[in-house]
C-alpha cells in the first residue's frame, strides 16, 4: 500500500504544483500591465504551461486552467469573463503542447530543429488566447474598437515571448543539468555576478536619453554566448530568462535603453529583444550539441573502421600519383608482415612485397586499370620473409581531374588464404554430403572418388564396390549412345547437366532417376571432379500421375472429366478437319436422379452412376470418349462418323438409342433394383466451323434440355432454332430486369359483381408494356419472373400499387368501399419478411386492410402447409382476406381447406367456359359451390362471358361474378370512368 501511495503522489502533487506556478507567475506578470488591467509585456504563465504539458501530458490542463480562473479573478475580471479568458490561456498551451509531440520535439534543445519546432508551436498556440481574451475584452467593454488589433498582437507576443522564455528552462531543469551546474558552481556564481551588473547598467538604468543606450543591450550577448557554451542548455535557457526579465523590468519603470517616444516601438523591440536572446542561447547549445554528436560519430566510425578491417583482415591504401607516395593502414603493414619503418612508402616497395610470379600480372592489372579508367580487383600471393605464400584480394579504383590525368588511386587489400586453401575442399564437399540425395563425386575421368549413404541405399550398392569404377554399371539400357554422347555434350559446354534417367538397383530393379551432373574447375578452367546428384523419383511420378488422374478424370466413375473431355475435343475438332468425317456429342442427363439420392441417400445414387458409366463404355466404339461432367450428366464424344450430315446423323442416332437402351434395363442397387431413364442431346461437329469446345457443349445441353421438356426418356438433335429461342429468353429476362426502373409495368383492374349486379370490387392484372415490343402476355413474362427471382421486386411493386390505389378509392364516393384483388407467388408469400412486408405498406398508406384480396394458388398452400397457415393467420388478424385462386385445377382437399384460414373459392375459368353445354363442368362446379357452402366461403366465378354461364352460376348458389360479360381488365383511368358510368345506369 505504501508503495502505491508514493506511486500515486505525482498524479495528486503536480496539478496542485501547476496551479499554483500558474497563478503566482501570472500574478506577478500582472503587477506589470501595459494595456489595461489584462494584457502585460511577458505572460511567463504560458510558458510554465507548456512545459508541463510536454513533461507530464495533457491531463494536467484542469490545473492550468483553475489557475488562469484564479487570476483573472484576483485582478477583478467577472466570473464570465475570467472564464472565457481561461479557456483561451488553457487552448493554447495545449495547441502548443500537441504540436511539440506531434512533429518529434526532443525537449533536450540538442538540434536546431527543436528551436524552430519551439518557435512555430507557440506562435500557432498563443494565438488561441490571444483572440479569444481580446474578444472578451472588447464585449466587455474594456477594449475600444479602434485598440484591438494593437491588443491581439500585443497579447499574442507576450504570450509567445512567455513560452520562449519560460518553457525551455522549465524542459532543460533536469538532474543532470542541475548537476552539471553544480560541478561548476564556482564558475556560475561568478558569471552570475558579472551578468547582473552588465543587465543593470545595459537593461535597467536610466541615461535619460530616449533610446540612445540600445546599444548597451549587446554587452550581453559574450555573456549569453558564455552561458550557452560552459552550462548548456539550461544555463542559456536562463541567462535568456534573466536578461529578458532585466530587460521587461527597466521598460516597466521606464527607464534602460528601449524607452522610447513611440511606446509602440518600444515594447516591439523588447519583444524582439527578449525573443532573440533566448532563441540565440538555444541556437547556441543546439549547434554545440549537433557538432560533438558529429565529432562523436566521426570518431565511432573511424573505430569502426579500424575494427572493422581487423575483423574481416582487410587494410586501405592510397597511393598519390603525383608524389608517388603509398600510405597504408595498419592492418596492410600486419597483412604484408613489414615494419612502417622499415617500409619505402612508394608503389616499388609494394610490388617488391609480391610474389615474384604474380608482380607481372598485377602490374598489368594496375596499369590497364588507369588506361581504361575501370576499378580492378585481382587475387594474387605474397612472399613472406621466410618463404610462406599468402592468398590476398585486392581491389582499386582511381580519381582523376578534369583533364584526365590520375591524381590517386586507392583501394583494400584482404587475406583470403584460408579461402584459397579450404577452396578444392568445398568445391568437392560443399553440398555434396549436406544433402538427403544420392551424391557421387567422380575425377576427371569419371572414376568414383566417393559416395554417400543416400547413394548406397538408393542403388543397393556398397561405397567398396562402386569406388574406382565407371559410373556406366548403373545404366538400364532404356537409352541409346546418342543420349549419353549427347549428355556429354552438355557437361561440355555447359558445365552441367541435368534430366531424368532410367537407371539400374543391384537388384536388378530399374527405376526413374533425377540426375544432376556439375563439373569441378579450378581457377585455370580445367575440369578436376563430377559432382552427380541422384534422386529416385519413383515416387514423385506415382504422384505425378495421381495428379493428373485427379486433374483429369472424375474420380467416381474414372472417366475423363470436363478438362480433359475439352482437350480430346480439341484434339478430335482438328481430325474432323483434316479427314473430312464429322464426329458428334452426345449430352446424357439422368432423369429423376435426384430422386433417387432424396430415397436411397447418395451412396445409391454413386453406385447408380459408377452402372452407367461402365454400361455407356460398352456402347461405344474404341476411340470413343466417355465423360463425365459431374452430377448426373455424361457426354459422349463419337468420331469418324459419315463425312454426309444425313448418315452422321443416323449413326449418332442409332448410338444414342442404343445407350437409351442400355441404361433403360434395370440397375442392381444392393437390395433395390431401380430402373433408370435418360435424356439425350445431340449436335454433330466436322472442325471446319470456327466454333470452340464450349459452343459445342452448350449446343448439346440445349438439345438435351429440349429432349427433358418433349417428356424425358427421349433423344433431341440441335437445331439453331433452339439456340434462338435461349437467346429470346435471355434477352426477355434481360429486358424483365429493367422494366421495374424504366417503369414498363401497369396495373390492370377487372370488375367483380354480386348476385345482384352491384360491383363489389375489383381484380389488380399486371401487364407489361414493352417499349419495343408492346403488351407482353403475362404468361409469357410471369413464368421467367418467377424463374430468375424478379418476381420479388415485381411482386412488392404490385402490393404497394395495389395499397396506393386503395387510398385514392377511399377518398372517393365513386370507389369507397370497393375490395381490390391481388395475385401472390409462392415464391413471394414465402418469403421470411412477407408478412412485414405488406404491413408496412398498408401502414404507409392508411388503408382499411379489410379492402386488399390476396388470391392465392392450391399448388401454393399445400407446399408447407404449417408454414402457409402461419403466414396467412398472422395476415388475417391485420384483418386481410384470401381467395383460392384456379380452384379445381390442382390439389384440392378437404384436409388443407379445413385448416386454411380462407375467405373465398375461385371458380376456374375452365370449369366455366363450356358449363352451358358441358355435364362435367356443371357437376364439378355445383359440388365446388356446395364444398364452399359447407366451410361457409364465398364463391366467385372467373371467365364468365355470357348470360347463359352467368344464369347457371346464380341457379346453383354462385355469389360473384367475373368476367368478359361485366368488362375486360383495363387501366385505372378507363376502369374509373365505365366504373362511374355503370354505377350512373344502376342507379337510373
Amino acid at each position: 500500500m505504501a508503495l502505491k501511495r508514493l506511486s500515486l503522489y505525482p498524479e495528486i502533487s503536480r496539478p496542485f504544483f501547476l496551479m499554483a506556478s500558474y497563478f503566482v507567475a501570472g500574478w506577478g506578470g500582472l503587477k506589470l500591465p501595459f494595456l489595461g488591467t489584462h494584457i502585460t509585456l511577458v505572460w511567463l504563465p504560458t510558458g510554465i504551461a507548456v512545459a508541463a504539458l510536454v513533461r507530464w501530458g495533457r491531463s494536467l490542463w484542469p490545473a492550468i486552467y483553475l489557475g488562469a480562473l484564479g487570476v483573472n479573478l484576483c485582478i477583478g475580471s467577472t466570473w464570465l469573463l475570467a472564464a472565457a479568458i481561461a479557456v483561451g490561456n488553457t487552448a493554447g498551451p495545449l495547441v502548443a503542447a500537441d504540436l511539440l509531440k506531434r512533429f518529434g520535439f526532443h525537449s533536450t534543445f540538442d538540434r536546431r530543429k527543436d528551436v524552430a519546432l519551439l518557435v512555430i508551436a507557440a506562435a500557432i498556440g498563443m494565438s488561441l488566447p490571444a483572440f479569444g481574451g481580446v474578444t472578451s475584452l472588447y464585449l466587455n467593454e474594456l477594449v475600444a474598437i479602434d485598440g484591438v488589433s494593437f491588443a491581439i498582437l500585443s497579447w499574442w507576443l507576450g504570450d509567445t515571448v512567455g513560452v520562449l522564455l519560460a518553457a525551455p528552462f522549465l524542459l532543460t531543469l533536469t538532474r543532470d543539468n542541475l548537476r552539471h551546474l553544480s560541478r561548476a558552481r564556482v564558475e556560475l556564481l561568478c558569471w552570475m555576478l558579472l551578468a547582473t551588473t552588465i543587465a543593470w547598467f545595459a537593461l535597467v538604468h536610466d541615461y535619460g536619453n530616449n533610446g540612445q543606450s540600445l546599444p548597451l543591450a549587446f554587452l550581453t550577448l559574450p555573456l549569453l554566448t558564455w552561458s550557452g557554451l560552459r552550462f548548456g542548455n539550461t544555463g542559456a535557457a536562463l541567462a535568456g530568462l534573466g536578461f529578458s526579465l532585466f530587460a521587461a523590468w527597466g521598460t516597466a519603470m521606464g527607464q534602460g535603453g528601449f524607452i522610447l517616444s513611440d511606446m509602440r516601438i518600444s515594447l516591439f523591440l523588447l519583444w524582439a529583444y527578449m525573443a532573440t536572446t533566448v532563441l540565440t542561447g538555444l541556437l547556441i547549445t543546439a549547434l554545440q550539441a549537433e557538432r560533438l554528436k558529429i565529432e562523436k560519430e566521426l570518431r565511432l566510425s573511424t573505430e569502426c573502421l579500424k575494427d572493422a578491417q581487423q575483423i574481416a583482415n582487410i587494410g586501405s591504401w592510397r597511393l598519390d600519383l603525383v608524389t608517388n607516395e603509398l600510405s597504408w593502414s595498419d592492418e596492410v603493414f600486419r597483412l604484408f608482415e613489414i615494419d612502417p619503418r622499415q617500409f619505402s612508402a612508394n608503389y616499388e616497395a609494394f610490388l617488391n612485397a609480391v610474389h615474384p610470379d604474380d608482380r607481372e600480372a598485377v602490374y598489368r592489372a594496375y596499369n590497364e586499370s588507369l588506361a581504361q579508367r575501370t576499378p580492378y580487383e585481382i587475387t594474387h600471393r605474397l612472399l613472406m620473409r621466410d618463404g610462406r605464400i599468402k592468398w590476398v584480394c585486392e581491389r582499386c579504383r582511381t580519381d582523376y581531374d578534369a583533364s584526365g590525368k590520375p591524381l590517386y588511386s586507392q583501394g583494400t587489400v584482404q587475406d583470403v588464404t584460408e579461402q584459397k586453401q579450404a577452396e578444392y575442399q568445398l568445391r568437392i564437399a560443399a553440398t555434396v554430403f549436406e544433402s538427403q540425395e544420392g551424391m557421387v563425386v567422380t575425377d576427371a575421368f569419371h572414376k568414383i572418388l566417393k559416395v554417400n549413404k543416400a547413394f548406397t541405399e538408393m542403388t543397393g550398392y556398397s561405397a567398396k564396390e562402386v569406388l574406382g569404377r565407371h559410373p556406366r554399371f548403373l545404366r538400364s539400357n532404356r537409352h541409346g549412345l546418342d543420349f549419353y554422347t549427347s549428355m556429354r555434350k552438355t557437361i561440355h559446354r555447359m558445365g552441367m547437366w541435368k534430366g531424368e534417367v532410367w537407371n539400374r538397383r543391384k537388384n536388378g530393379e530399374v527405376y526413374p532417376d533425377y540426375l544432376t551432373i556439375t563439373a569441378v574447375k579450378d581457377p585455370n578452367g580445367r575440369v578436376t571432379h563430377f559432382v552427380c546428384t541422384h534422386l529416385d523419383i519413383t515416387l514423385h511420378k506415382a504422384a505425378a500421375e495421381e495428379i493428373e488422374r485427379l486433374a483429369f478424370y472424375d474420380p467416381l466413375t474414372r472417366l475423363p472429366n470436363r478438362r480433359l473431355l475439352q482437350n480430346q475435343l480439341k484434339t478430335a475438332l482438328a481430325i474432323s478437319h483434316r479427314h473430312g468425317r464429322k464426329g458428334a456429342l452426345l449430352f446424357i442427363d439422368l432423369d429423376h436422379f435426384k430422386n433417387l439420392n432424396d430415397s436411397l441417400g447418395h451412396a445409391m445414387g454413386d453406385l447408380l452412376l459408377q452402372q452407367v458409366a461402365e454400361r455407356l463404355m460398352a456402347c461405344v466404339r474404341e476411340g470413343d470418349t466417355v465423360a463425365r461432367l459431374g452430377g448426373d450428366e455424361f457426354v459422349v464424344m463419337i468420331q469418324n462418323l459419315s463425312e454426309t450430315p444425313f448418315e452422321a446423323a443416323k449413326q449418332a442416332e442409332i448410338i444414342g438409342h442404343k445407350i437409351q437402351a442400355s441404361l433403360n434395363k434395370p440397375f442392381q442397387l444392393g437390395l433395390h433394383a431401380y430402373i433408370c431413364t435418360s435424356s439425350i442431346g445431340v449436335t454433330l461437329f466436322n472442325g471446319q466451323h470456327d466454333r470452340d469446345v464450349d459452343e459445342l457443349l452448350k449446343q448439346a445441353d440445349i438439345a438435351m434440355y429440349q429432349a427433358k421438356t418433349s417428356g424425358r426418356n427421349a433423344l433431341r438433335f440441335f437445331n439453331p432454332r433452339m439456340q434462338d429461342a435461349i437467346n429470346a429468353r435471355f434477352s426477355l429476362e434481360d429486358d424483365l430486369r429493367k422494366a421495374l426502373d424504366y417503369r414498363q409495368f401497369q396495373l390492370h383492374y377487372q370488375l367483380q359483381v354480386d348476385n345482384e349486379g352491384q360491383v363489389v370490387g375489383a381484380e389488380a392484372l399486371l401487364r407489361w408494356h414493352h417499349l419495343e415490343r408492346g403488351m407482353i402476355s403475362p404468361a409469357e413474362f410471369i413464368p421467367l419472373a418467377e424463374e430468375t427471382g424478379l418476381i420479388l421486386p415485381i411482386g412488392r411493386w404490385v402490393i404497394e400499387m395495389a395499397c396506393a390505389q386503395l387510398q385514392l378509392w377511399q377518398n372517393s364516393p365513386l370507389t369507397r368501399g370497393l375490395e381490390l384483388s391481388i395475385n401472390v407467388s409462392a415464391r413471394q408469400f414465402f418469403q421470411a419478411d412477407f408478412v412485414e412486408e405488406v404491413r408496412s405498406a398498408i401502414r404507409k398508406h392508411a388503408i382499411n386492410p379489410r379492402l386488399l384480396k390476396l388470391e392465392l394458388t392450391e399448388s401454393l398452400l399445400i407446399k408447407n402447409i404449417e408454414e402457409t397457415v402461419a403466414t396467412m393467420t398472422a395476415l388475417g388478424k391485420m384483418g386481410i382476406h384470401f381467395s383460392l385462386d384456379d380452384f379445381g385445377t390442382g390439389y384440392s382437399s378437404l384436409q388443407y381447406l379445413k385448416q386454411l384460414p380462407l375467405n373465398q373459392l375461385k371458380i376456374d375459368q375452365s370449369f366455366v367456359r363450356d358449363i352451358a353445354t358441358n355435364n362435367d363442368d356443371q357437376a364439378i362446379v355445383r359440388t365446388i359451390i356446395a364444398m364452399a357452402s359447407s366451410l361457409k366461403l364465398s364463391v366467385i366465378a372467373e371467365g364468365v362471358e355470357t348470360e347463359e354461364q352467368r344464369d347457371f352460376l346464380l341457379r346453383s348458389g354462385c355469389s360473384h361474378f367475373q368476367g368478359y360479360l361485366f368488362g375486360q381488365p383495363l387501366p385505372i383511368t378507363q376502369f374509373e370512368a365505365g366504373l362511374a358510368g355503370l354505377k350512373q345506369i344502376i342507379s337510373g
